[in-house]
């Protein structure tokens, strides 16, 4: 039988949103059995209030860390702390951190070091560096529905403002220049070894240089979807499948 990881969770409550909560333990569930349920806040401020109600929810175990002295890293001493500890104390395969902040890059690095797997979990502000030292980057969708917003006058009926319509604003760019050419580099040294670029090696290398090239942060469910969404960047390319229809590479468009 095939061995269940079991996963840690950790997050930094002071710099991810508590509306993420959902996203977070969804994303861990999908690495293995979560044993370890661990939030880091001072929770004498205001600004960590929206995760009392998510700490009960998803029965975290929820540790207080004063902060000393104003702008000191006793959150992130905190987690590394712990972190290190259910390295050494607990069976754990797999760690999720939630955190947008480098201070935790060499924390990531020792425990790849020792063979375990690190999941980060932020938003899409943080350092490239801190997301690229990872197995795998997934961002962090904090976006919420807006609300119109109710007036109520004395002895006046509700009245509800609509909001201005906004401008539609253009998609941005897929992919930067730099992604934009390590794809065509990977692409064109698979097909000049094999004359196939296979879909499973292109995602493998991809990943290898950037830990976020993962489908769900494209808005995709598979890397077939993903490439089929960066179609407008491989126009050289021509897509073939096996025999049995399983197995999806790309080749060089011949020369008309």
């Amino acid at each position: 039988m095939e061995k269940i990881n079991n996963v840690a969770v950790l997050i930094d409550a002071e710099n991810v949103s508590s509306g993420s909560a959902k996203q977070i333990f969804d994303e861990a569930s999908n690495y293995g059995n979560i044993v370890v349920k661990r939030i880091f806040a001072d929770w004498s401020k205001g600004a960590v209030k929206g995760w009392k109600e998510e700490v009960n929810r998803y029965s975290m175990t929820a540790v207080q860390q004063f902060e000393v002295q104003p702008r000191k890293n006793t959150i992130d001493i905190a987690l590394i702390i712990q972190a290190l500890v259910i390295l050494f104390e607990k069976d754990v395969d797999v760690f999720c951190i939630a955190a947008g902040d480098s201070d935790y890059t060499r924390l990531v690095r020792e425990l790849r070091e020792r063979n375990k797997t690190v999941i980060g979990l932020g938003g899409r502000n943080v350092n490239q560096s801190f997301v690229n030292a990872f197995n795998e980057f997934i961002y962090l969708d904090t976006a919420t529905e807006s609300k119109p917003n109710i007036q109520r006058g004395k002895g006046q009926k509700v009245k509800v403002a609509i909001p201005a319509a906004q401008p539609v604003l253009a998609e941005p760019e897929i992919l930067d220049n730099k992604r934009k050419s390590d794809l065509h580099n990977i692409i064109d040294r698979m097909i000049d070894n094999s004359g196939k670029a296979f879909y499973a090696q292109i995602s493998s290398e991809m990943k290898q240089k950037y830990s976020d090239f993962i489908p769900k942060n494209f808005g995709c469910n598979s890397f077939k979807k993903l490439m089929e969404k960066l179609t407008p960047y491989l126009k050289k390319y021509s897509i073939g499948t096996d025999a049995a229809g399983t197995t999806m590479y790309l080749y060089r468009r011949e020369k008309k």
